[in-house]
Protein backbone atom coordinates (compact mmCIF):
# COMPACT_ATOMS: atom_id res chain seq x y z
CA UNK A 1 0.00 0.00 0.00
CA UNK A 2 2.05 2.82 1.40
CA UNK A 3 5.28 1.43 -0.64
CA UNK A 4 3.79 1.34 -3.92
CA UNK A 5 2.17 5.01 -3.31
CA UNK A 6 5.72 5.87 -2.17
CA UNK A 7 7.23 5.08 -5.42
CA UNK A 8 4.57 5.33 -7.71
CA UNK A 9 4.49 9.30 -6.66
CA UNK A 10 8.64 9.72 -6.40
CA UNK A 11 8.95 7.87 -9.74
CA UNK A 12 6.56 9.90 -11.33
CA UNK A 13 7.59 13.52 -10.15
CA UNK A 14 11.17 11.88 -11.21
CA UNK A 15 10.13 11.43 -14.12
CA UNK A 16 8.37 14.45 -15.04
CA UNK A 17 11.04 16.94 -13.73
CA UNK A 18 13.60 14.73 -15.59
CA UNK A 19 11.87 15.41 -18.77
CA UNK A 20 11.08 19.12 -17.90
CA UNK A 21 14.73 19.59 -17.00
CA UNK A 22 15.71 18.11 -20.40
CA UNK A 23 13.56 20.05 -22.11
CA UNK A 24 14.87 23.10 -20.73
CA UNK A 25 18.78 22.17 -21.32
CA UNK A 26 17.70 21.06 -25.33
CA UNK A 27 15.76 24.56 -25.64
CA UNK A 28 19.10 26.10 -24.03
CA UNK A 29 21.48 24.44 -26.31
CA UNK A 30 24.21 23.54 -23.66
CA UNK A 31 24.83 19.77 -23.57
CA UNK A 32 23.12 19.29 -27.18
CA UNK A 33 25.97 20.89 -29.24
CA UNK A 34 28.60 17.85 -27.86
CA UNK A 35 26.13 15.15 -29.81
CA UNK A 36 27.17 12.81 -26.69
CA UNK A 37 23.15 13.02 -25.67
CA UNK A 38 22.55 11.55 -29.43
CA UNK A 39 24.83 8.76 -29.17
CA UNK A 40 23.96 7.77 -25.29
CA UNK A 41 20.13 7.53 -26.48
CA UNK A 42 20.72 5.48 -28.94
CA UNK A 43 23.15 3.13 -27.25
CA UNK A 44 20.71 2.87 -24.14
CA UNK A 45 17.74 1.97 -26.32
CA UNK A 46 19.84 -0.46 -28.69
CA UNK A 47 20.48 -2.83 -25.68
CA UNK A 48 18.88 -6.05 -25.28
CA UNK A 49 15.83 -6.35 -22.64
CA UNK A 50 17.96 -8.64 -20.82
CA UNK A 51 21.32 -6.60 -20.75
CA UNK A 52 19.00 -3.36 -19.38
CA UNK A 53 17.41 -5.55 -16.72
CA UNK A 54 21.39 -6.90 -15.83
CA UNK A 55 22.84 -3.87 -16.01
CA UNK A 56 19.89 -1.81 -13.95
CA UNK A 57 20.46 -4.76 -10.90
CA UNK A 58 23.95 -3.81 -11.14
CA UNK A 59 23.49 -0.30 -10.68
CA UNK A 60 21.37 0.24 -8.22
CA UNK A 61 22.92 -2.43 -5.62
CA UNK A 62 25.84 -0.16 -6.04
CA UNK A 63 23.63 3.07 -5.53
CA UNK A 64 22.09 1.51 -2.43
CA UNK A 65 25.16 0.43 -0.94
CA UNK A 66 26.54 4.01 -1.58
CA UNK A 67 23.70 5.44 0.21
CA UNK A 68 23.96 2.45 2.99
CA UNK A 69 27.95 3.45 3.66
CA UNK A 70 27.42 6.71 3.62
CA UNK A 71 24.23 6.71 6.30
CA UNK A 72 26.78 4.65 8.50
CA UNK A 73 29.52 7.02 8.12
CA UNK A 74 29.96 9.22 11.14
CA UNK A 75 30.71 12.58 9.20
CA UNK A 76 31.41 14.26 5.98
CA UNK A 77 34.68 13.22 4.61
CA UNK A 78 33.41 9.52 5.51
CA UNK A 79 30.07 10.02 3.88
CA UNK A 80 32.10 11.60 0.77
CA UNK A 81 34.05 8.50 0.49
CA UNK A 82 31.25 6.18 0.93
CA UNK A 83 29.48 7.44 -1.78
CA UNK A 84 32.38 8.52 -4.02
CA UNK A 85 33.49 4.74 -5.39
CA UNK A 86 29.79 2.90 -6.00
CA UNK A 87 28.77 5.42 -7.63
CA UNK A 88 31.92 5.91 -10.00
CA UNK A 89 32.01 2.46 -10.39
CA UNK A 90 27.86 2.58 -11.46
CA UNK A 91 29.03 4.92 -14.16
CA UNK A 92 32.84 3.53 -15.11
CA UNK A 93 31.04 0.28 -15.58
CA UNK A 94 28.42 1.82 -17.79
CA UNK A 95 25.49 0.48 -15.55
CA UNK A 96 21.78 1.59 -15.97
CA UNK A 97 19.65 3.84 -13.94
CA UNK A 98 16.27 4.63 -14.28
CA UNK A 99 16.21 8.25 -13.21
CA UNK A 100 19.79 9.05 -14.69
CA UNK A 101 18.42 7.51 -17.66
CA UNK A 102 14.92 9.64 -17.25
CA UNK A 103 16.76 12.87 -18.40
CA UNK A 104 19.40 11.78 -20.63
CA UNK A 105 17.36 9.97 -23.10
CA UNK A 106 14.99 12.23 -23.31
CA UNK A 107 17.35 14.82 -23.87
CA UNK A 108 19.09 12.95 -26.77
CA UNK A 109 15.51 12.69 -28.19
CA UNK A 110 14.56 16.18 -28.03
CA UNK A 111 18.48 16.64 -29.58
CA UNK A 112 17.57 15.16 -32.65
CA UNK A 113 18.56 10.69 -31.85
CA UNK A 114 16.70 8.78 -34.08
CA UNK A 115 14.62 6.95 -31.41
CA UNK A 116 10.70 6.95 -30.25
CA UNK A 117 9.61 7.64 -27.07
CA UNK A 118 7.94 4.19 -27.11
CA UNK A 119 11.56 3.05 -27.45
CA UNK A 120 12.81 4.96 -24.76
CA UNK A 121 10.11 3.64 -22.41
CA UNK A 122 9.39 -0.01 -23.53
CA UNK A 123 13.69 -0.76 -24.72
CA UNK A 124 15.20 0.93 -21.77
CA UNK A 125 13.00 2.70 -18.72
CA UNK A 126 10.88 -0.31 -18.47
CA UNK A 127 13.88 -2.83 -18.18
CA UNK A 128 15.77 -0.80 -16.45
CA UNK A 129 13.56 0.36 -13.31
CA UNK A 130 12.59 -3.39 -13.08
CA UNK A 131 16.62 -4.04 -12.86
CA UNK A 132 16.77 -1.28 -10.73
CA UNK A 133 14.00 -2.46 -8.22
CA UNK A 134 16.02 -6.27 -8.10
CA UNK A 135 19.06 -4.47 -7.00
CA UNK A 136 17.27 -2.39 -4.82
CA UNK A 137 14.82 -4.27 -3.15
CA UNK A 138 16.46 -7.83 -3.40
CA UNK A 139 19.85 -7.54 -3.49
CA UNK A 140 20.28 -4.73 -0.77
CA UNK A 141 17.13 -4.79 0.96
CA UNK A 142 16.07 -7.97 1.73
CA UNK A 143 19.35 -9.05 1.99
CA UNK A 144 20.12 -6.79 4.99
CA UNK A 145 17.03 -7.74 6.27
CA UNK A 146 17.88 -11.41 6.22
CA UNK A 147 20.73 -11.09 8.05
CA UNK A 148 20.03 -8.12 10.36
CA UNK A 149 16.27 -8.54 10.96
CA UNK A 150 13.89 -5.42 10.33
CA UNK A 151 13.49 -2.55 12.48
Amino acid sequence: GQLAKSWLVSYAGNFLGSVGLAALVAAGGTLAASGAPVATAVAKTSLSFKQAFVRGILCNWLVCMAVYMASMAKDLPGKIVAIWFPISAFIALGLEHSVANMFIVPLGILSGAAVTWKAFLLKNLLPVTLGNIVGGAVCVGAAFCSVFGSA
